[in-house]
């Protein structure tokens, strides 16, 4: 009977060891587990951070890269804003200059003629207008040619500006004649020397070329308000009175009268 209970007993410890044995065993599997799973998420942790950084980065990139773009874009642009506005400026010079000298033509000095009329209303002044004609210019064209004709009114254009002071305007009117506008002229004789400074600058010969040509200036003096109240009469009016310089002898000056006006 003993030996029987002995043996039931060693069996049911048997059965205990390996039951603990087995416990252990899926103790030690749960923790591997465990430590994978943790493995597991540390990488996906890892993996899901790298892709947010290399979104961030890309997303960065493309940023960058589309902010470059507008810079360009926008500095084209401007560049044919810039280019458009500087051609219009130029066109617009180019329809108030002389092709050959450079000098104003009629249509700026109607401008210019215009605003001194306003001004001097304003201030109570008077300013001149001298209308020139060159001599003997025609035989210089008819003999030499125009293309020596044309270098002639450059040269002269040049002698010419450099006797008109910043506030007042040298224009060519056409052809061999230019007017000067000389603003707030406070006597007659502050025109008649202004005139006399620009024939004397016709003095020395024009080297064209292969020539020397010397040519003179029949000038005619009309004032504002004296003379006219407008720029067109202001002009005819020295017209009038430069040929009467012609007249009466060239490479002199004439203020308008009344009397020229009857008399042509």
């Amino acid at each position: 009977m003993h030996k029987r209970g002995t043996t039931k007993g060693s069996g049911s410890a048997g059965r205990e060891t390996k039951t603990a044995s087995s416990a252990r065993e899926r103790a030690v599997l749960a923790r591997e587990l465990a430590v994978s799973a943790r493995e597991m998420l540390s990488d996906q942790r890892e993996a899901a951070a790298r892709a947010t950084a290399q979104s961030r980065s890309l997303a960065e990139s493309q940023m960058r890269e589309a902010n470059e773009h507008l810079v360009i874009a926008t500095m084209r642009a401007q560049r044919f804003v810039e280019t458009a506005e500087n051609a219009n400026v130029q066109m617009a010079s180019r329809a108030e200059r002389d092709f050959l000298t450079g000098l104003p033509n009629r249509e700026l000095l109607s401008h210019r003629l215009t605003q001194a009329i306003a001004h001097a209303e304003l201030h109570a002044t008077q300013f001149a207008l001298l209308y020139l004609d060159l001599d003997n210019f025609k035989a210089v064209n008819d003999s030499l040619g125009h293309a020596t004709g044309d270098h002639l009114l450059k040269s002269v254009a040049t002698r010419l500006q450099a006797c008109v002071r910043r506030s007042d305007s040298l224009s060519r009117h056409g052809g061999d004649e230019f007017v000067v506008l000389v603003t707030e002229v406070l006597a007659k004789q502050d025109a008649a020397a202004v005139a006399e400074k620009l024939i004397a600058s016709m003095a020395a010969p024009h080297l064209i070329g292969e020539h020397s040509l010397i040519v003179g200036l029949s000038i005619g003096i009309s004032f504002y308000p004296e003379d006219a109240a407008d720029g067109e009469t202001l002009l005819s009016k020295a017209d009038h009175a430069m040929y009467h310089a012609k007249r009466a002898g060239r490479n002199s000056h004439e203020y308008f009268t009344e009397g020229m006006k009857a008399r042509s």
